[in-house]
């Protein structure tokens, strides 16, 4: 994981909101991981701002 990177828990703790309803939103849009491969999200700069943007609009 680089600097840059992000975690679902990461924005649940800045938006206030479950993590499990980010994961959600992750699994809808980019689909499950490879768990042979990944084993938690970690999430690039434009897919934390898409995140933001979402959540942001729900509330």
């Amino acid at each position: 994981m680089t600097s840059d990177d992000v975690t679902p828990a990461d924005l649940a703790k800045e938006l206030g909101i479950d993590a499990k309803r980010i994961r959600a939103f992750l699994r809808a849009t980019y689909g499950k991981l490879n768990r042979s491969v990944e084993t938690r999200w970690k999430l690039t700069p434009d897919q934390a701002s898409k995140v933001r943007r979402h959540f942001a609009r729900a509330s």
